[in-house]
This record gives C-alpha cells, sequence and structure tokens, in this order.
C-alpha cells in the first residue's frame, strides 16, 4: 500500500498541469478524467462482488498491473485517445487505498473485532498519508529534471512517470506475499451471493450516501491543481509542498478517529466532519492569494481525510462479514459513476472562467451528505453506528 501511494501521490498532482502543457484544454483535462471515474465505477461493483466470491489477492494483483500500464502509456504517447485508454486502464488501479471494496474486504476478512479493525483502518490511514506526502514532494522533480539534463517542461515529466512505472512494479511484486483469507464453504458463499432484501436497503442507503459524497468531492478535487495553476499561475513544484502538508497533515488524528468513534459514534463524527467540509470547500474559491488559497485547500483536506478511516470502518459495521465486499463494492461503483461527471463539469467551468462555481456546488452536496448521514443512520436509532 505505501509503496503504491508514493506514485498516486504525485501523479494526482502534475497530471492536470502536465495535460494542460502537452496541449489540452480544460474540458478536455476534464474528460480524460472522467474517462477513469466510469471504469473506476465498473471496477468497484465488479471486484467487489468477485473478491467476496474468489478472494482479494488476485484482484489486488489486478490493480497493480493496471497500474502499471497506465504510467507506460503516459510515457510513451502523447495523443489524446491514448491517454484516455491509459486512464481508463489506470483506473482499475484505483483500488489501493483502505476505503476500496477489495482491500476493505481483505482487512474485514483478516480482523473481526470492530474496535481492533477501526485502528487498523486509521493504521492505514497514516500509512498512506505519509506515502502521499512523500509522493507529493516528488511533483518538485520535473523541475530538477529540466535543469539537469536540460529538457523541455514537457518531457520533464516522462521521467517522474517512469519513477511511478517502478513504483507499481515494486507494489506488484509486494503482493506475492500477501495471503489471501479463507474464503466461505461454497454453500455459505453461494447463499451470501445472493443479497438478500435488507442487505439491499442496506447497499441502496449507503450508495446514495456516498454517491452525494463522492460528488461533494471530486468537484474540488480532480481538478484541484489545475484550478491552482489557472487562477494562480503555479506549477507542480509550487503545489507540491501544499500537496505534502494537506496529505501529512492529518496523520495524527487517524490516531484520535477510534476515540471519537467510541465516545460519539460514527454518524455524528462524519456529520460534523461534512459540514466543516462545506466551509472550507465554500471558501477556497473567494481568497485572493495562492498562499491563503493553499492554507485553505490544506484544511479542507484535513476534513476529509479525518473522516476516511471513520467512513471505511462505519462501512464495515454495517456490511455482513462476506458481503463487505459487495456493499462497498457496488456502493464505490454507484459513487464513481456519479462522480465521474465532476470533472467534466468543473473543466466546463474553468474553459468559460466560472472558478468558482463547481467549489459553491461542491459545498452544497457536503451539506447534503451531512444531512444524508443524519437521516439514515441516526445513532439512538442504530446500534451499528457504534464500535463494539
Amino acid at each position: 500500500m505505501f509503496v503504491r501511494r508514493l506514485s498516486v501521490g504525485f501523479l494526482s498532482v502534475v497530471r492536470p498541469i502536465y495535460l494542460t502543457l502537452i496541449g489540452f484544454d480544460p474540458l478536455s483535462v476534464g474528460f480524460i478524467t472522467t474517462i477513469g471515474s466510469i471504469v473506476n465505477a465498473i471496477q468497484s461493483a465488479l471486484f467487489g462482488v468477485l473478491s467476496d466470491k474468489y478472494g482479494r489477492k488476485i484482484f489486488l494483483a489486478i490493480g497493480g498491473f493496471a497500474s502499471a500500464l497506465r504510467f507506460l502509456l503516459y510515457i510513451v504517447s502523447r495523443d489524446f485517445w491514448i491517454l484516455v485508454i491509459a486512464q481508463g486502464i489506470g483506473a482499475l488501479g484505483q483500488g489501493v487505498g483502505a476505503g476500496q471494496p477489495v482491500v476493505s474486504g481483505y482487512l474485514a476478512d483478516r480482523i473481526k473485532n470492530d474496535a481492533k479493525r477501526t485502528r487498523v483502518f486509521s493504521l492505514i490511514a497514516v500509512t498512506n498519508a505519509i506515502a502521499s506526502s512523500i509522493g507529493s514532494l516528488l511533483a518538485i522533480l520535473p523541475v530538477y529534471f529540466q535543469h539537469v539534463f536540460h529538457l523541455l517542461e514537457m518531457e520533464s515529466y516522462v521521467h517522474l512517470f517512469w519513477l511511478g512505472f517502478a513504483f507499481s512494479l515494486a507494489s506488484l511484486l509486494l503482493i506475492l506475499f500477501i495471503k489471501d483469507v479463507k474464503r466461505a464453504p461454497k454453500k455459505e458463499v453461494d447463499k451470501l451471493t445472493v443479497l438478500e432484501s435488507s442487505s439491499l436497503k442496506k447497499i441502496m442507503a449507503y450508495s446514495i450516501v456516498r454517491c452525494t459524497d463522492g460528488l461533494a468531492m471530486n468537484l474540488v478535487s480532480s481538478l484541484a491543481p489545475l484550478y491552482f495553476y489557472l487562477r494562480f499561475g503555479v506549477g507542480s513544484e509550487d503545489l507540491a509542498p501544499v500537496y505534502a502538508i494537506a496529505r501529512f497533515l492529518p496523520v495524527p488524528t487517524y490516531f484520535l478517529a477510534p476515540f471519537f468513534i467510541n465516545k460519539f459514534g460514527h454518524v455524528k463524527c462524519l456529520v460534523i466532519l461534512r459540514i466543516v467540509s462545506s466551509i472550507f470547500a465554500l471558501s477556497l474559491p473567494f481568497t485572493w492569494n495562492f498562499n491563503l488559497a493553499g492554507l485553505i485547500f490544506i484544511l479542507y483536506n484535513l476534513s476529509l481525510q479525518f473522516s476516511m478511516p471513520i467512513r471505511q470502518s462505519f462501512a464495515t459495521v454495517i456490511a455482513d462479514r462476506f458481503n463487505t465486499g459487495s456493499l462497498i463494492g457496488i456502493s464505490s461503483s454507484l459513487r464513481s459513476f456519479i462522480r465521474s461527471f465532476a470533472p467534466l463539469v468543473t473543466g466546463f467551468f474553468f474553459q468559460i472562467s466560472q472558478l468558482y462555481v463547481p467549489f459553491v456546488a461542491s459545498a452544497s452536496f457536503f451539506l447534503l451528505n451531512a444531512l444524508q448521514f443524519h437521516v439514515f443512520y441516526t445513532e439512538k436509532n442504530s446500534v451499528e453506528t457504534r464500535c463494539s
């Protein structure tokens, strides 16, 4: 997970800027990002359900291979449609975070105690944050490559993609040493694979909640580097420390997640954090300089990252053990499909110079998401919202 997150850390920073440098307008950048989200929607449901039945390891391996292939295509081509294909292939490797169905299902298989599982999700979040922070700092390297090897600015990014390719191969190698969890007896798996009505209700409710928060996040996060580039004229070397701080700062909060869950419950924590995220999303486009905007973005990301292990733990608590991948996979699939339109919408408004519109929309969806958590999972009506 750590090795894979290194490449994810810099790719999310440099990709929108790189695509702009090689000649694509904001709408085209949004389209490429959208294609990846649509493929990820299919991947989430398919990998989640199949991993419940056939095991997690094979799908972790497929993700590692797809991630490596995306970098290879980015290295060899600047053709628009090749890059669209690359983004689609790379989306099959998006299951690299603890919130993704295969990884969450794997942790749920290995750890039966809810409280301990929350601590492990927090630990995964910590290692992911450290790796993402280091990866974000690697976004400085194109400037270094440009001066040392006397490259054009766009060519300097290719050297960074080679590094991402190496990280992806390394993560694929490490997966070989992971032991899969023994699946349930065949009859039990067949029974659980056919989801009962109660499970379907859980999945639909959770899917609605996840669709809203996915749309809220992606309206801002998907093209945030491009926003900073267009608004303040900053490059990846300027954004690298901002992203590094934004990803590392939440680390101490991950250790606090089990305490807040045990004291207040999952739902109350998530409601408050979504409201806070809304405030920061609304504030970001109305700042007047890069330093202040960077600070608000860091605080915005802090509110999102703090909620991550809480939400992941919550999903495994409300799901039956062998249906964890299905619940997370199907909900992630629907979420990815809905959020896949966000980069296209954001790119359109960026192209017509209405930079503030996606942020206002994002803030509105965060508030709606807080309301959904409160209505669907009111703690006094569900003991499932607290850790055992």
